[in-house]
C-alpha cells in the first residue's frame, strides 16, 4: 500500500498531470474560451441594396402661421423606394424618395395635397448575417407639397389651387427590420417621421414647421448576388504505404 500512495502521489506531480489539470481548467472557462472565431464574411461594404416601400402617412404641424395641417389634410398612401450603398459591415449611404396623396380635412372644402419628397441618410444595421436584419436611420431632405381646395385663414376664406410648398426636412428618423426568407429578397415593415420647415410659401402663408408620420411595409432586394465563400481545401494525408516487413531475429549464439 506505501508502494501504491507513493506512486500516485509521484503521478500526480509529474507533468502530465499539470497539463491534464490545465486541459481541465481551460474547459471549465465555457465555449468562449481558446482561439476567436474569426468574423464572418462582409455582405455590405461596397454593395447596393434596393428597397420598395408602400406605407400610409398623416401630416402634422402648420401649414402656415395660425393654420394647423389638420385643419386642411388628412392622411392618405404613400409609396416611394430607397437606393443604399454600403460604407462598412454595419452602415449604409442611402437616398430616399417617397410620393404621398392626402385627403382633405372636415374643416376643408374639396381639400385634397400631395407631397414628395427626396432625401439622404445613414442607416446603421444592429445585425448581418442572420435572417431578421433591423435597423434605424437619420437624414434629411427635401419636400415638395402642393393643396387644393377652400379653407379659412385668420376668418377669411381662401381658395387653392394647386399651391406650392416648398421645404426642407432638417430630421427624417425611421426604424424598423426586415426578414430574409432569401438571401436577395427580404420583407419588413417601417415607421418614419419627418420634421422641417417650408422655405416658400404661397403669399399670405407666414412661415411654419411641419411633420409627417408614415408607418408601412417594405420589399428589400439584393440585385447583385453574393460571392460564395471559397470552399476549404479538403485535407491531404499520405497514401498509405506497402505494410512494414517484419526484421529477421538474430539467431542465438551468432
Amino acid at each position: 500500500m506505501a508502494v501504491l500512495g507513493a506512486a500516485a502521489a509521484g503521478w500526480l506531480l509529474s507533468p502530465g498531470a499539470a497539463l491534464a489539470q490545465e486541459t481541465v481548467d481551460e474547459d471549465e472557462l465555457g465555449p468562449d474560451a481558446g482561439t476567436k472565431r474569426p468574423a464572418g464574411p462582409d455582405d455590405r461594404t461596397g454593395h447596393w441594396l434596393i428597397q420598395g416601400k408602400l406605407g400610409y402617412v398623416a401630416p402634422v404641424g402648420s401649414l402656415a402661421t395660425d393654420l394647423p395641417a389638420t385643419r386642411v389634410l388628412s392622411g392618405g398612401p404613400a409609396f416611394g423606394a430607397n437606393l443604399g450603398l454600403g460604407l462598412s459591415r454595419v452602415t449604409v449611404l442611402e437616398l430616399s424618395g417617397a410620393y404621398a396623396l392626402l385627403s382633405g380635412a372636415d374643416d376643408c372644402s374639396g381639400c385634397s395635397g400631395r407631397s414628395l419628397d427626396l432625401g439622404l441618410g445613414l442607416v446603421y444595421h444592429l445585425a448581418q448575417g442572420i435572417a431578421f436584419d433591423p435597423w434605424i436611420s437619420y437624414g434629411a431632405g427635401y419636400r415638395m407639397a402642393t393643396l387644393e381646395g377652400t379653407t379659412r385663414i385668420r376668418s377669411v376664406a381662401r381658395t387653392f389651387s394647386d399651391a406650392a410648398f416648398h421645404g426642407l426636412d432638417v430630421a427624417r428618423l425611421a426604424l424598423g427590420g426586415d426578414f430574409f426568407p432569401l438571401p436577395s429578397f427580404g420583407v419588413g415593415v417601417f415607421l418614419a417621421v419627418d420634421a422641417g420647415t417650408f422655405v416658400s410659401r404661397p403669399e399670405g402663408f407666414g412661415q411654419s414647421a411641419y411633420g409627417f408620420f408614415q408607418a408601412g411595409i417594405r420589399l428589400a432586394l439584393d440585385p447583385v448576388p453574393r460571392k460564395a465563400a471559397p470552399a476549404r481545401a479538403a485535407r491531404r494525408t499520405a497514401p498509405p504505404g506497402p505494410p512494414a516487413t517484419p526484421r529477421p531475429r538474430p539467431i542465438a549464439g551468432m
